[in-house]
């Protein structure tokens, strides 16, 4: 059984577009590890989207920003085109950082779905893909 690619299809169930993805008060690593992955999405963006697709205040995306500047993951740059504007986006250090924090999500997932076993993995990876979809489709 191939528990990683199992592990990469829930994530990918995980991954719900726009509003639907609410990360209330972003707290956590895996917050930030998913506000550094949307970053890396859309290769440069600017903080109100930010805030508008992980459902975060915009005082708690720039408190996150300034701490991601401060450790080197991230630069803010003023728009060339809209002097009013920021475009953050993430330094060599940023990508990095994530894909390294991707691979130790992605091996803890894989870990969990083998403890599962093969027949329960799967069903809650089908599971997750379902819930996911009717979340997609009902806007919930």
């Amino acid at each position: 059984m191939d528990y990683r690619r199992l592990a990469i299809e829930l994530i990918g169930n995980m991954q719900l577009p726009g509003k639907e993805r609410q990360h209330k008060g972003l707290g956590g690593a895996r917050s930030e590890l998913m506000l550094l992955m949307f970053i890396e999405h859309k290769e440069e963006v600017v903080p109100k989207d930010i805030s508008e697709a992980m459902g975060v205040s915009t005082a708690r995306i720039a408190i996150a920003l300034n701490d991601f500047a401060d450790k080197g993951l991230i630069t803010r740059e003023i728009d060339d085109n809209d002097r009013r504007r920021i475009i953050v986006k993430l330094t060599p250090k940023g990508k990095e950082f994530v894909t390294d924090r991707k691979q130790i999500f992605i091996d803890k997932i894989t870990e969990f779905l083998a403890l599962l076993g093969e027949h329960d993995a799967k069903e809650y990876v089908r599971i997750m893909g379902r819930i996911s979809e009717i979340m997609r489709k009902h806007h919930i």
